[in-house]
């Protein structure tokens, strides 16, 4: 028996969670071992890959038109943001726990907001700023029993920067990515930024390194790089067949998943992952995050009398990785 569209939407939606939430801690197993540009690296080319030889490039328009110079310079600025957003956030999973990367990338909704109220004078809803200031609020009650780390300047620190410079780029990225999607397919964006990140991170990157992994290790780096296509596969087809503020409210909850992915995995193998011990404070600050990117993704829904179904190629395929 076929799941209907609610059902099915849902599936994919938390499948696209699920993911999300597990890549920083296959990552952060990689990392001893691989370096960051050469996991980057990897995982551009698979889905580099899979963009142009899978599936995807039968749904590009044929009425795509050429790309002009200021789309060269958008597509530019993307890959740029994409690629040093990939190359940040997987530095700072060395930095950080699993669950404290996820906290810091729902900075980057933040500032695509910003960015997009300020570049694109697109409008600022109420709602939206109690979501801002709602986000900020759990960001700063997660971190709060880590203070005396970051105080005394411990390599914590590095990772936070790290974290937010990521989200940084990624806002960048999500900007240039909207003005693009009003006259192209997010297909033809991803078939040009994925190979180009690729080749940028190619040089920079030691494929040897992978030599020295562990079968354990391997097995987390080909899951990160099937993560990519997966991840995003599920997402696309998720806002292309429930409602995009159905999605984005599962997707929200990304930092949930990881923190009781971290639990479970710690319970069943404690010797790949160390215990991640929360504080009330810490599960509090998490929750209320999530509650503050809820309101920032889906305060342009609520004021609607009803929720369309947008055509999918108005989504950004694109996510703090």
């Amino acid at each position: 028996m076929s799941l209907g569209p609610n059902a099915f939407g849902l599936s994919l939606a938390i499948l696209t969670a699920l993911f999300w939430g597990a890549l920083p801690m296959a990552l952060k197993n990689i990392l001893p071992a691989v370096d960051a540009f050469t996991i980057v690296c990897l995982r551009f080319w698979v889905a580099a890959a899979w963009v142009w030889l899978g599936p995807a490039p039968r749904r590009v328009r044929t009425s795509d038109t050429s790309w002009n110079r200021r789309d060269i310079l958008l597509l530019a600025i993307a890959t740029a943001g994409l690629g040093s957003n990939f190359v940040l956030f997987n530095s700072s999973v060395a930095y950080l726990s699993a669950s404290a990367c996820q906290i810091l990338a729902q900075a980057g909704p933040v500032l695509l907001l910003v960015g997009s109220v300020v570049v694109l004078r697109e409008p600022f809803l109420p709602i939206q700023g109690i979501g801002v200031v709602t986000l900020l609020a759990g960001m700063l009650m997660f971190f709060s029993t880590r203070l005396g780390d970051l105080a005394g300047g411990s390599s914590m620190l590095l990772g936070l920067f790290l974290g937010l410079a990521a989200s940084v780029v990624w806002a960048c990225y999500g900007l240039a990515q909207k003005v693009l999607l009003r006259s192209t397919s997010p297909t033809r964006i991803m078939r040009v930024i994925y190979p180009c990140c690729a080749l940028a991170m190619t040089p920079l990157a030691t494929p040897s390194a992978v030599l020295d992994a562990n079968p354990f290790q391997l097995g987390c780096l080909l899951f990160a790089c099937l993560n990519t296509i997966i991840a995003y596969g599920a997402f696309a087809k998720a806002m292309s067949c429930w409602h995009a503020a159905k999605v984005s409210a599962i997707v929200t909850t990304t930092p949930l998943f990881t923190m009781t992915l971290e639990t479970l995995a710690h319970a069943a193998l404690p010797a790949f992952w160390p215990e991640e011990s929360f504080s009330m404070s810490s599960i509090a600050g998490a929750i209320i995050a999530v509650l503050g990117a809820l309101g920032i993704a889906l305060g342009p829904m609520l004021r609607l009398p009803h929720l369309p179904r947008p055509a999918s190629r108005n989504s950004t395929p694109g996510k703090n990785l």
